[in-house]
C-alpha cells in the first residue's frame, strides 16, 4: 500500500512539473534562465492560419526579440526598408511562469499583451494571445542566441 502512495505522490509532482501544454515535460532550468535570449519569429499564426506578413508590425516573421534579465526588452523589425527597433520594452511573468507579459513601441505602435506560453525550452518559445481585435495570434520563436 505505501508503494502504491509513493508512486501517487511521485506522479502528481511529476505532472506539477509539466508545467507547459507543449513541452518540455521537465526542466533543470528555471523558466526565467531559459528566456533570456535573443528570440528569431520563425511562425506566426492568426486565427489558425499561418501568415507570412502580419498587419500587425510586431507579429512578422524574421523580427527579433531581445529578452534581458533586468525585464529589458527590445524588438527589432524591418519596416519601409530599414531596420527599427523598440524604444522602451518590458517583459514579466505571471501566473506562475505560465503567462508572459510583453510590453513595448515600436513603429509608433503599442504593444501590450499577456500570453499563455505553450513551450519553453531553450530552443524555443511558443505563446498563444488574443488582440484588442478578437484575433487568435499564436507566434513560434527559435532561438538565435543564448543571453550571457
Amino acid at each position: 500500500m505505501k508503494k502504491i502512495v509513493m508512486l501517487l505522490v511521485m506522479a502528481a509532482l511529476f505532472c506539477s512539473a509539466c508545467r507547459y501544454e507543449e513541452g518540455p515535460g521537465i526542466s533543470f532550468v528555471e523558466p526565467e534562465e531559459r528566456i533570456i535570449a535573443n528570440w528569431m519569429v520563425d511562425r506566426v499564426y492568426k486565427n489558425g492560419e499561418l501568415v507570412t506578413e502580419s498587419d500587425r508590425i510586431a507579429n512578422r516573421p524574421g523580427n527579433l526579440y531581445k529578452i534581458y534579465y533586468q525585464r529589458i526588452l527590445d524588438v527589432y523589425t524591418f519596416y519601409n526598408d530599414e531596420i527599427r527597433n523598440s524604444n522602451y520594452g518590458d517583459w514579466g511573468f505571471e501566473d506562475n511562469y505560465k503567462k508572459l507579459v510583453m510590453n513595448f513601441k515600436i513603429v509608433n505602435q503599442r504593444y501590450y499583451y499577456v500570453a499563455r506560453i505553450k513551450r519553453l525550452t531553450q530552443h524555443e518559445l511558443y505563446y498563444e494571445y488574443d488582440d484588442e481585435y478578437g484575433n487568435h495570434w499564436r507566434m513560434e520563436l527559435i532561438c538565435n542566441s543564448r543571453r550571457n
